[in-house]
């Protein structure tokens, strides 16, 4: 029972691509900012699902030092978002990948982010998150 435990999460860690970890991260933490968790950050073990623990260690000082969500690239949210973000394909290019997030912010605007992947031993994680313009 443990071993075929252990070959099952090793399937869905190789089954994971950088596209569903994305789409998995923005699924989880739109949906804890629609459900007014305002600080999802505090929920490490998801958080290290998805994120690098570099990334996640650094996050509190990069959210201070923008001013801003970093995840969403903004100080606020829309409810919307949860439904109706988008993920591009993924650039892969040995064990990193790069994809950008578009969340829909009006009649015409958009807010894109870029995000980085890195292959880890466990699988895909979110290494660097960036605002585009």
């Amino acid at each position: 029972m443990f071993s075929s435990k252990i070959a099952a999460e090793a399937r869905a860690q190789q089954a994971s691509t950088p596209e569903s970890v994305v789409r998995g991260f923005y699924s989880w933490y739109l949906h804890q900012l629609t459900i007014e968790n305002s600080n999802p950050q505090k929920q490490k073990t998801t958080m290290l699902k998805y994120l690098t623990p570099q990334l996640y260690a650094n996050a509190p000082r990069l959210i201070r030092r923008m001013d801003a969500d970093i995840f969403i690239c903004a100080q606020d949210w829309d409810n919307g978002w949860e439904k109706n973000f988008s993920v591009d394909a993924p650039q892969i290019k040995n064990n990193t990948a790069t994809t950008t997030v578009v969340l829909p912010s009006g009649e015409t605007d958009k807010i894109r982010i870029n995000v980085t992947l890195l292959k880890t031993a466990a699988g895909w994680r979110i290494a660097k998150f960036a605002c585009a313009n």
